[in-house]
């Protein structure tokens, strides 16, 4: 069984490398791409349920954030039920930026799966949904 553990850790660190996934894309750190990319997909979370969802400290979350209103990239907006409560969205230059990031990333994964025929990459996308599920469970 650790030889199947060893494998599947070198080939995660394989795809992160290959896939460029840690490079910048559209001026955008893979952190930076991370945070938008659950901002976008999450729209008005409060600092702690967007820390809670990305799996960090408030404090990390709040420094990120931070950096990230200071960059233009997401705005603050005072939640109108909830005065106390501050919801985080993407600014139009923050969804611009992802969204070239994002094409980019598609752009290479579809030059690496020109290779593959459709069986194949389905077989990928099951066996990736599969593992997936397995490190969240």
């Amino acid at each position: 069984m650790q030889n199947y553990i060893d494998t599947l850790r070198q080939l995660n660190y394989e795809l992160i490398k290959e896939l460029g996934l840690f490079k910048r894309r559209a001026n955008l750190s893979f952190s930076q791409r991370h945070l938008l990319y659950h901002i976008e997909n999450n729209a008005g979370l409060s600092i702690q349920e967007l820390a809670e969802v990305v799996h960090v400290e408030h404090s990390t979350m709040s420094r990120n954030i931070k950096k990230l209103v200071r960059d233009g990239l997401v705005e603050i907006y005072q939640d109108e039920k909830d005065k106390r409560r501050k919801m985080i969205l993407l600014s139009a230059q923050g969804a611009k930026n992802l969204a070239e990031a994002t094409q980019s990333i598609n752009q290479t994964i579809f030059k690496a799966t020109e290779m593959l025929n459709e069986q194949e990459i389905k077989s990928i996308i099951e066996g990736l949904r599969k593992y997936s599920t397995a490190l969240k469970g």
